[in-house]
């Protein structure tokens, strides 16, 4: 099942199903079950599910800020070292160029970059590193479709591309939209830079 060989025909359905995290939450006999890293997100949970701390978990929360405050991350102002009152694409870009160890991967989840589409960002980052460091970005495109734009600015879904099986040949692009809920087969020694914005949660 490496190969997916109708893969438009697997996305056309006769009906459309669609539901709010409000409807799958609803009040009903069997409760809804679920968990996160942390409970950060308590205040925003749908009115029918409460939070439950369970004793053996409550550790959880110092976990994950020690994993955020760890020696290997690092933490970058960018606005301070620029001067500039707020982060843009370009400037985000020239600080993960300038990175070591270099970074391949781009998740922003502080949802920083607005003033370029996803495949502008993918196409200028590609154009400002050295084709032997990668030969592709991947990114979602307006379509929502999981896709990779090459050095000869072609862009195609990731599934039929020859990149799909040379995960070692591209960066990673994720506005704010796909950092949640993508997953990613990536190599073990990418490294990945992340901004930050008002109310994100530790998870």
């Amino acid at each position: 099942m490496s190969h997916i060989v109708f893969l438009k025909e697997m996305k056309e359905f006769p009906h459309k199903l669609s539901a709010l995290g409000w409807d799958i939450a609803r009040a009903k006999l069997h409760p809804t079950t679920g968990f996160s890293g942390t409970n950060n997100s308590r205040y925003i949970l749908p009115l029918s599910i409460s939070q439950c701390n369970l004793p053996p978990q409550l550790h959880t929360n110092a976990a994950v800020l020690g994993y955020l405050l760890g020696p290997e991350n690092s933490f970058r102002h960018a606005t301070q070292e620029s001067g500039r009152e707020s982060l843009n694409a370009e400037l985000l870009l020239r600080i993960v160029i300038r990175s070591e160890p270099p970074v391949r991967v781009i998740l922003d989840v502080g949802a920083q970059v607005l003033e370029w589409k996803n495949e502008e960002v993918a196409c200028t980052w590609l154009s400002w590193v050295l084709a032997s460091e990668a030969q592709a970005v991947e990114f979602f495109d307006d379509r929502n479709d999981l896709s990779v734009l090459d050095r000869d600015t072609i862009t195609e879904s990731l599934m039929v591309s020859p990149f799909a099986k040379q995960i070692d040949q591209y960066l990673v692009y994720l506005d704010e939209a796909h950092t949640r809920g993508t997953d990613l087969k990536l190599p073990m020694n990418y490294r990945a830079a992340i901004t930050l914005g008002p109310d994100l949660t530790n998870d």
